[in-house]
């Protein structure tokens, strides 16, 4: 068999590549991009479905029900709570690469989050993607929201890598940003 050209890889990209949402949803093609405002301007927000395989029902819905269990954790100022997801050498990438284990991940989450022992700002999940990699493996995609606390909202996307474990479902790595 033939190997791929170049010009027919760089086609399959743009073909699998993601397009804003509200494309997808008229069929019309994405606007231009006005000129940048003195504020961020919004960008477009991707949730088109995420292929691949799904875990079982009851699996999923632990997962989902875990990451609303850690929000609500967070919101009520329980940091123990929040990280008690991750397995005690899980890892959370950060600007300076990945940082192992559980309670260096909540100190980092304390010193850039809390004040007085209080979340500064209340947090949510949104556009939570739940995928199988493989019977004892997951990977959960979404979208973090941080609002209140007399603060501008801060969302970012996320991905995490979660693994059945004695104790049931545990993150085992977070990909915030």
């Amino acid at each position: 068999m033939p190997r791929p050209t170049a010009r027919q890889l760089l086609a399959l990209a743009l073909l699998l590549a993601p397009a804003p949402l509200a494309a997808q949803q008229s069929g019309a093609q994405a606007p231009a991009p006005a000129p940048a405002p003195q504020a961020k301007p919004a960008q477009p927000l991707y949730t088109a479905g995420v292929p691949g395989p799904r875990l079982p029902e009851k699996d999923e819905a632990e997962i989902r029900r875990l990451m609303q269990v850690s929000a609500d954790a967070w919101n009520r100022a329980d940091l123990p709570g929040h990280v008690a997801d991750y397995t005690e050498n899980a890892t959370m990438m950060t600007g300076r690469g990945p940082m192992p284990g559980r309670e260096q991940i909540g100190r980092m989450l304390e010193r850039g989050f809390w004040k007085d022992g209080k979340p500064v700002q209340q947090l949510r999940f949104e556009h939570l993607s739940v995928r199988a990699l493989g019977r004892d493996h997951a990977l959960v995609t979404g979208r973090f929201v941080l609002t209140g606390g007399g603060k501008a909202d801060v969302s970012g996307w996320y991905s995490t890598t979660w693994e059945r474990t004695a104790e049931g479902w545990r993150m085992i790595h977070d990909h915030s940003s």
